[in-house]
């Protein structure tokens, strides 16, 4: 059976291997810069770089 669907186990595997490359991908762009809340300015909810504060 599975060299009948061998194509089908190595597309389910990329497709695992590729969700985890992107997922990783995108937790590195959004924790990349240390963001903090400036309780100060107009609109607290609006996030900006820690370092400018």
């Amino acid at each position: 059976m599975i060299r009948k669907y061998w194509w089908l186990v190595a597309f389910a595997l990329s497709i695992l291997i590729l969700d985890v490359v992107i997922m990783q991908w995108i937790e590195y762009l959004t924790t990349e810069m240390d963001k903090c809340r400036n309780m100060n300015s107009v609109n607290p909810l609006k996030l900006v770089n820690c370092e400018s504060l």
